[in-house]
């Protein structure tokens, strides 16, 4: 959605917003493929299961945080 904001004018043609949808899909499901793709290796998931709780440790504080800021931010 975002860019299509940025992309798609008012006074844009049909094909330009139909570029856009077609483009971002395609570029979505083939990250999402390679990221399937390369993370269900044995490399990576032997390397996951070493520095899983690291990984979920950090996780855990940086949304604690961005969490708390969120409740302390005055708008």
């Amino acid at each position: 959605m975002a860019i299509i904001s940025l992309g798609l004018q008012a006074n844009a043609p049909l094909w330009v917003a139909t570029a856009i949808v077609v483009g971002t899909s395609f570029l979505s499901v083939a990250i999402h493929t390679t990221y399937a793709l390369a993370f269900s290796t044995r490399p990576m998931v032997r390397l996951y299961s070493k520095a899983r709780r690291w990984i979920q440790g950090f996780l855990g504080a940086f949304f604690a945080v961005a969490g708390l800021k969120l409740l302390t931010t005055r708008t």
